[in-house]
């Protein structure tokens, strides 16, 4: 991260390839730091949904749930709306 691979394309593709585990908390942020970087839109708004709701099931912080459901709603993408539902649930 952080040389040329800052495209949305590439951006996405380290997220996917991201695992869902707590040792990579520090790279899910740095993926979410550099997608502010770029111009606001439905694409980068899903990324950045699906990047605070990974660190929300890894870390459980009540403020990454609340940005990435966030984003999900602006971004409008029904599976990114489903996994914020979804997580809400198991909060109650």
């Amino acid at each position: 991260m952080g040389r040329n691979g800052d495209t949305l394309a590439d951006l996405a593709r380290a997220l996917r390839g991201t695992p869902l585990e707590a040792s990579q908390a520090s790279r899910l942020r740095e993926i979410a730091r550099l997608l502010h970087r770029l111009p606001p839109g439905r694409e980068r708004d899903g990324l950045l949904a699906v990047a605070y709701l990974k660190l929300y099931q890894l870390l459980g912080q009540e403020e990454d749930y609340l940005k990435g459901y966030s984003y999900g709603r602006t971004a409008k993408l029904e599976p990114v709306r489903l996994l914020g539902e979804r997580l809400a649930e198991g909060k109650r």
